[in-house]
């Protein structure tokens, strides 16, 4: 029973910790962001599907909710202020005087249902110091947090639980989760350490004996105790059988210490004892070892689909393909939930580890068959190589965790190694998102630009501008060593609009000073794409800088228009009301069809250099160049050709009646003060 509870207390300590973990990346996105997360939606929304546990995620300045997501179901919420509610205004302030993070609850909530939340003080620096800026929290349903133990279906195996605390107010006991049958006399309990808090959790075997019985239960335990003595004095009668029973009982009770009562798989305290005799055996013997940790992908869908019993009986046939998966002398356990450990015995080669963990991928893939119904669940593994990785239990466990989250966040059904290539990666890229925030801040980014030029002319038609950033260390730097690390953190959209304001600028300083018209095209990220508020802002940088809105274009992708056409459609139609040409960049490479062109409110089709760069060799991109170009002019679009760069492909181009041609054969992108100077050059040698 003390093995059955403290699994039980270690699943919701590890589940509620994990999902808590959530409240620091947010908080780490608010201080990254100074106070603000323009893309909350999306920021929270990867959090939730990295962390798992969480119903939502709220961020509350000042200590008013301002921003959940899921929003849904959960308005109620918004605007509650937080330190001035009675009932959890204590746990609030004491998270802002002891600037850590705590758990209220459980309560009910507002919008219904009992959860736990916990929340994370945020403070953001000023010259006078760390200035409290509001709370980032985690809300996690008490049924939800349930359910990442195996409480329920012990239930139903006639296992009695009860979850109560002491109330921080009352300090009375407060019973806050609890099984349909009570608890017997003979129960267990645990404590189980939350923030600023702690619980407990007690189980017991449950008994119940109907009133008819009675009578007959006690002349039963009369009998009983009668046939006891007897067995007892039969027993001293014959030492060597009572020798053999012992020895008997003994074994069985260490086979429930060490196993899992599910599976019948070695539990968390028996790989712990394992690991820590192969770290023994390892110092004298130089035998290495290493530690696989797997976590099932998609798991609550079986139990929410299909309930707990089903949910079992997948633990209970994926442990058998675990087990047949390796050698009978590597060791394979349950940590709990949905998490096992595999333990291969002298193993150091890569290689061979590696195909070992695409064998347990490819076996635990294999249908399930629950009912009448086949689920196909995948697994994400971390790999430790033993002793390279940790020289103590703790540390290889934490490693192969962090490596199995590093599975995860590289599309799940995937295994990766635990490595210092990881935690370096980690920091270099913390360290390239701060650099990130300085250089909006100190204008450190710059555009060049590359002409658009006419084909049946020669001459410039109009310039794409092209952001580069100037690293105060590390030189110039192309897109490609930090955009997606901006997409990533939402600072695309801070990005995104210092581009338009530049360009605007741009625009400006040509009138002024009398130089031809000319129109400048600006790549939109799909998320300054989805912004609710890109139209009012684009058309408050025109207004601002009075410029000539049909001077400036706008490129879409193919794939981000693909996301939300409708959505999209209306988008589009509004910049074209200001008078703004819209471009769908890209195309060719997705899979928009003729019927959704039609619909789309675009001015120039832009096509994909990879079409151009074989266009001399290759005869189906010759093909499908002309279909495309013979399409658009069709549907009255103009077609720019992007990546020309001889002159055999520029001919082919003019052959198929191209409108537009950009490419390093007329310009290479450049500062705007070299830009002309390079086009009078290029262009005129190419017309």
């Amino acid at each position: 029973m003390s093995e059955l509870v403290n699994a039980q207390s270690s699943a919701i300590e590890r589940r509620l910790s994990r999902s808590l973990s959530a409240t620091r990346i947010l908080a780490q996105g608010v201080r990254e962001n100074n106070g603000l997360i323009n893309n909350f939606e999306d920021y929270a929304e990867a959090v939730l599907n990295s962390v798992g546990g969480i119903s939502n995620l709220q961020l509350a300045p000042d200590g008013i909710i301002r921003f959940i997501h899921p929003l849904k179901g959960n308005e109620k919420a918004l605007g509650h202020n937080i330190l001035q509610d009675d009932r959890r205004r204590k746990e609030a302030l004491l998270a802002i005087k002891e600037h850590r993070l705590t758990l209220a609850g459980p309560f009910e909530l507002i919008q219904g249902g009992v959860a736990v939340i916990g929340r994370n003080p945020v403070y953001l620096p000023t010259p006078q110091g760390e200035q409290f800026w509001g709370f980032a929290s985690a809300l996690i349903f008490l049924e939800d947090l349930i359910k990442a133990t195996e409480l329920n279906s012990l239930e139903g195996r006639g296992y009695s639980y009860q979850l109560h605390r002491r109330h921080p107010d009352t300090g009375v006991n407060e019973v806050f989760a609890r099984s349909a049958s009570p608890l017997t006399v003979n129960n267990y309990s645990v404590s189980i350490q939350v923030p600023n808090a702690t619980w407990n959790l007690v189980m017991s075997r449950s008994e119940t004996t109907p009133k008819w019985r009675s009578t007959t239960g006690y002349i039963a335990s009369v009998l009983a105790g009668l046939l006891a003595v007897w067995i007892v004095y039969f027993i001293l009668q014959q030492p060597e059988k009572l020798r053999r029973t012992v020895i008997e009982k003994t074994r069985e009770l260490e086979y429930h210490a060490n196993n899992d009562a599910l599976t019948g798989l070695a539990n968390r305290r028996f790989l712990s004892e394992q690991l820590d005799r192969v770290l023994r055996e390892n110092a004298r013997y130089s035998h290495p070892a290493v530690l696989m940790y797997m976590d099932l992908d998609d798991f609550k869908r079986v139990n929410d689909s299909m309930g707990h019993a089903a949910g079992d009986s997948l633990l209970q046939q994926i442990a058998d393909r675990l087990k047949r998966s390796v050698r009978d002398s590597d060791l394979v356990t349950r940590l709990g939930g949905d998490e096992f450990g595999v333990l291969l015995l002298d193993s150091e080669s890569v290689r061979d580890v590696s195909r070992i963990a695409e064998k347990i991928i490819d076996t635990v893939e294999q249908p399930v068959k629950l009912g009448n119904k086949s689920f196909v669940v995948s697994t994400s593994i971390g790999i430790t190589m033993i002793p390279t990785d940790g020289q103590d239990n703790a540390t290889i466990l934490k490693n192969a965790d962090l490596a199995m989250y590093s599975a995860k966040q590289s599309g799940k059904r995937n295994f990766c190694f635990y490595n210092q290539s990881l935690q370096a990666a980690a920091i270099a890229k913390q360290e390239l998102e701060d650099d990130l925030s300085l250089a909006i801040d100190e204008k450190q980014f710059v555009l060049h630009y590359q002409p658009i030029v006419s084909l049946s002319t020669g001459e410039l038609d109009s310039c794409e501008a092209l952001i580069r950033w100037q690293h105060p260390h590390k030189g110039l730097l192309y897109p490609d060593k930090f955009i997606s690390a901006a997409e990533e953190t939402g600072k695309i959209i801070d990005i995104g609009y210092w581009v338009i304001q530049e360009v605007c600028n741009q625009i400006k300083q040509a009138e002024s000073d009398s130089k031809p018209r000319h129109r400048f095209a600006i790549n939109l990220s799909p998320k300054q794409f989805k912004d609710p508020l890109l139209i009012e802002k684009i058309r408050k940088i025109v207004r601002s800088t009075d410029i000539d809105a049909r001077l400036l274009e706008l490129e879409v992708t193919e794939s981000c228009v693909m996301e939300d056409v409708d959505a999209a459609i209306d988008m589009l139609a509004k910049l074209k009301e200001l008078g703004i040409t819209i471009a769908l960049d890209d195309f060719g490479t997705g899979y928009s069809s003729l019927s959704l062109l039609k619909r789309l409110p675009v001015d120039r089709l832009k096509i994909d250099q990879s079409f151009a760069r074989d266009l001399e060799t290759d005869s189906d991109d010759q093909k499908i160049v002309e279909g495309l170009i013979s399409m658009a002019h069709k549907l009255e679009l103009h077609v720019v050709a992007e990546g020309i760069e001889t002159e055999d492909q520029l001919q082919f181009l003019r052959t198929y009646q191209c409108d537009f041609g950009q490419g390093y054969l007329f310009s290479k992108p450049a500062p705007i003060d070299q830009l002309q100077q390079v086009c009078s050059q290029e262009i005129n040698s190419c017309s």
